[in-house]
């Protein structure tokens, strides 16, 4: 009996997830060494700018989840994701003296990969009904595409730093997230079928503004925001209060959901052990 096939979107998705992991990695493979060889930094502070910049990464994601689930909707938080760690990369190839223009850049790639983490695996499930035996098919697929951007990214990257410079192995990795993008926007016809913007609420009107005038103001503001944090050693201070606030969060359902308190208690465990993994998969950045 012949198996069916996937949906043609998933191809669109695996190759923008491929680009992603490379640009992430490629420039994670560059940046200690950037920072210490470039730009004379001792090695105690590029380990603490690359560690709070691995933090922010993961911490992002859940603003730019809330956005796509009210808002935007998946397919679009992917989209300007994918602009943003492209523009981000950019800003952080033309200048490779300038630590404004290295904090600027990084605060510009968190940015753009709170909306684009988040939502691919949304996005990639939108395509499934709740029973299609496909989907893990398709999270398998996912995840081999992240495997082989993250594998390629290093060498290349690597490569073309060592050869040619450290803007042209950044240009490599803000080109590779473009080349993903435009693949990505050439397979629109296939996702006809998947959650586009709220319009009704990006045109509601809060404060006196439309909502889009905020999150227009959000995305301008957000890179500055960050672009703080990471040159004062600010972020440990914003993961305190987002750990504080998620205590708080899981604390309330627990109360308010008491036959959920098994199911919640699973969910804790499962985030600290995700949590601890990534903690020692990010070293790579770093050791």
């Amino acid at each position: 009996m012949k198996t069916p096939s996937q949906p043609r979107a998933i191809y669109y998705i695996v190759a923008i997830q491929i680009w992603e992991y490379f640009s992430f990695y490629g420039m994670r493979a560059l940046l200690i060494l950037y920072l210490t060889h470039q730009l004379g930094f001792d090695d105690n502070h590029a380990i603490s700018l690359f560690s709070a910049y691995a933090s922010l990464v993961y911490v992002t994601p859940i603003l730019g989840g809330w956005l796509a689930d009210r808002l935007l909707g998946n397919r679009t938080a992917v989209i300007a994701g994918a602009l943003l760690m492209t523009l981000g990369h950019v800003v952080l190839g033309i200048d490779t003296n300038s630590t404004f223009s290295l904090y600027l850049a990084l605060a510009i790639i968190i940015c753009g990969y709170g909306l684009f983490k988040s939502n691919i695996s949304c996005l990639l499930g939108e395509l499934y009904d709740e029973n299609d035996h496909r989907r893990d098919g398709g999270f398998s697929l996912l995840y081999a595409a992240g495997n082989i951007g993250s594998i390629a990214a290093p060498i290349a990257c690597g490569l073309a730093a060592q050869w040619y410079g450290w803007h042209v192995g950044f240009a490599l990795a803000g080109g590779g997230m473009f080349i993903g993008l435009l693949i990505f926007l050439s397979g629109h016809r296939h996702f006809q079928s998947t959650r586009s913007m709220d319009k009704k609420a990006l045109t509601s009107v809060k404060f006196a503004l439309p909502v889009w005038s905020w999150l227009v103001v959000m995305l301008c503001l957000a890179p500055v925001f960050f672009t703080l944090l990471l040159e004062n050693d600010w972020s440990g201070y914003l993961l305190a209060i987002v750990c504080l606030i998620a205590a708080q969060i899981i604390a309330r359902m627990m109360i308010k959901f008491p036959e959920h308190r098994r199911a919640l208690w699973q969910i804790v465990l499962l985030m600290f052990v995700g949590t601890l993994f990534w903690v020692l998969a990010q070293q790579g950045g770093s050791t």
